[in-house]
């Protein structure tokens, strides 16, 4: 050893052993920096919201005129009839693209959060549905909760996640499959059901359950799926399924006689078009609705309120779009198909 030591001492010179290892650095730090803005430029890359040609839905103008909901990106929905409120989610917070790479821990955006309760009403809440327990579905329900007086809803790993946010034992509650609750003139109704499996070899992105009360901040994968689930709200004017993730189990919506289905439609590019035809007949065929109002389409790392499709990177929803239109077409006219605008009340029923 004392040989080996005395041979580098002799043939590398400390100088040069630092010009050595400064120059590493420089070219992995130039190397991080190319596939970052490479990362960043494959990131624009996406179709328009208008390439799709889908109408919008259309917009309550007076208050209390219907059963509206309000989008707000991803899956969170509010559906309001004048006197009751159900938020579908509550997903307000936005995470630029390396917080959605999972890289370091994040928090709910509490000013976001703030915002949107009071610039869109959010004042007569009476239950929080999160569709699943992954991050841009639940992670800001204990917030939201902690600032209503809403009952939150939904699997254990659900549980887990308000646990973390303090919130009041009486504010949260576990169903099981099938089981309905009320409020108001509104029925909620989860079905559980799968998540798509868009993830590594077939699988579902952070698979499993959430098993002690989760706090911010956390790494997005420590928001594990749970219970994915179709939900269902009716009302005495009409009934709604919200089916959040592109998964379905075969024949467990026959039953259900549903007029519009909130479909979620991301990551239908890369499970292909058989897929989405399967998947179709199991939510819009199966229930017989006639509307179908598209969700889960939009980047979830752009801005509150700046609707964008998600990346060619991650998804192509123009050619998922393109397919949706045959299936749609094969209804002779029976089925419509809609966009959502973000922050405004559409009619219902």
């Amino acid at each position: 050893m004392a040989k080996l030591r005395a041979f580098l001492t002799q043939t590398i010179s400390t100088e040069q052993l630092f010009r050595w290892i400064r120059n590493a650095v420089l070219v992995l730090a130039s190397v991080a920096l190319l596939l970052s803005l490479l990362l960043w430029r494959m990131w624009q890359i996406r179709d328009s919201l208008d390439d799709i040609g889908w109408p919008y839905s259309l917009i309550a103008t007076e208050p209390g005129e219907a059963v509206t909901a309000t989008w707000f990106g991803t899956t969170t929905l509010l559906f309001d009839d004048g006197e009751t409120q159900i938020l579908i989610d509550g997903a307000f917070t936005r995470l630029n693209p390396l917080d959605a790479l999972g890289l370091r821990r994040v928090k709910s955006d509490v000013a976001t959060i703030n915002y949107a309760m009071s610039t869109f009403g959010i004042t007569r809440l009476a239950a929080i549905v999160p569709v699943h327990s992954h991050f841009d579905h639940a992670m800001d329900i204990g917030h939201v909760a902690n600032r209503s007086s809403a009952v939150v809803l939904g699997s254990e790993s659900t549980a887990n996640i308000v646990r973390g946010a303090d919130v009041p034992v009486d504010q949260y509650q576990i169903l099981a499959d099938g089981e309905t609750r009320h409020f108001g003139n509104f029925t909620v109704k989860l079905i559980s059901s799968v998540h798509a499996p868009i993830g590594w070899d077939e699988q579902e992105v952070f698979p499993g359950i959430i098993e002690r009360p989760l706090r911010q901040p956390a790494k997005i994968s420590k928001y594990r799926t749970g219970v994915a689930w179709s939900i269902v709200i009716t009302h005495p004017r009409g009934s709604t399924l919200v089916q959040g993730s592109a998964g379905f189990v075969e024949n467990k919506l026959v039953s259900e006689d549903i007029d519009i289905v909130m479909l979620g439609i991301g990551g239908l590019t890369g499970l292909g078009e058989e897929y989405t035809r399967s998947y179709w007949n199991e939510t819009v065929k199966a229930t017989d609705a006639s509307r179908v109002i598209a969700i889960h389409h939009d980047d979830y790392a752009m801005p509150l309120g700046e609707v964008r499709l998600m990346p060619d990177l991650l998804d192509k929803v123009v050619r998922t779009a393109g397919w949706l239109d045959k299936l749609v077409a094969e209804t002779n006219g029976a089925v419509s198909m809609e966009l959502p605008p973000f922050g405004q009340p559409i009619i219902l029923y």
